[in-house]
């Protein structure tokens, strides 16, 4: 019974609600977001399946901005220890909602699997592999849209 509750409650939480979305800023870096094929690992928007038993959880679009897959990061972010069948450089891309939030909860906190960005500009810098062509492509926008960028990440 108690193991159904907790079940239950992780199923029912909340995703974290994207803040400040009407501001023009954030939405200028939202279209930068998806110029610089962020999205195309980062995918806003996902779909639940049927779920027997919870309706209110089934066929529902939430906005985690991942595609849930392994991708080859590179030897930037490599640490050379595999973890069952992803090699030492292949990472799951993480979910970004709520990943403004971060360091105002913890303001210590760092960025990627290991904690080594400071702050989500230079994470976004260190991508490496499959992402270089979008940290490429930020690393080529003004400092105006960088802002509008990182603004945009800060709202999720």
């Amino acid at each position: 019974e108690q193991l159904d509750a907790t079940e239950f409650y992780h199923f029912a939480l909340a995703a974290p609600a994207q803040r400040k979305s009407d501001n023009a800023e954030e939405q200028h870096g939202a279209q930068l977001f998806k110029q610089a094929q962020c999205a195309a690992c980062h995918v806003p928007d996902l779909h639940t399946a049927d779920f027997p038993g919870y309706p209110a959880l089934s066929h529902q679009t939430i906005h985690a901005y991942t595609d849930l897959l392994l991708h080859d990061m590179g030897k930037a972010l490599a640490d050379n220890r595999p973890d069952y069948l992803a090699t030492g450089q292949e990472w799951r891309t993480p979910p970004l909602w709520g990943i403004g939030l971060a360091q105002k909860v913890e303001p210590r906190a760092g960025f990627l699997h290991d904690g080594r960005a400071r702050n989500l500009l230079e994470a976004v810098m260190w991508h490496d592999g499959e992402g270089l062509n979008a940290a490429l492509a930020v690393k080529n926008m003004s400092v105006k849209d960088r802002h509008a960028l990182v603004d945009f990440l800060e709202s999720l």
